[in-house]
């Protein structure tokens, strides 16, 4: 059981996406890796470095702007147990996403995650 890594989620309003985007890669020096789009939530999303970027209106956004970051976990089946014995809140139980399986967890100090296992390849 570990978190392998962790990036931190950016909202910004649609019209916002693209500078957003050029912004975090010049200042990390990286590309963007990865743009995905969710079109049930109405929400676009790419990744640069450490950094997600959601894009879409303020009332899309505010279905999921309370999560500060992600925690990419090797095993969500091993934390669950290990974060309710230790005073966290499982805030949406695991689903499976087209990318692997996540869920939603207030953390102890108040930080809400979260935590996403990858599809084995």
């Amino acid at each position: 059981m570990k978190v392998a890594d962790m990036v931190f989620r950016l909202y910004v309003e649609t019209e916002k996406f693209e500078s957003t985007i050029a912004f975090y890669e010049t200042a990390q020096a990286l590309p963007c890796e990865l743009k995905f789009e969710n079109t049930e939530k109405r929400i676009k999303g790419a990744k640069i470095g450490k950094v997600l970027i959601l894009a879409g209106a303020k009332e899309d956004l505010a279905t999921v702007n309370d999560i500060s970051a992600i925690f990419y976990v090797d095993s969500l089946d091993a934390f669950i147990p290990w974060l309710k014995d230790n005073g966290a809140e499982i805030l949406h139980d695991p689903v499976t996403i087209p990318f692997g399986r996540n869920m939603t967890v207030r953390n102890p100090d108040g930080l809400v995650v979260e935590y996403f296992e990858a599809k084995a390849n």
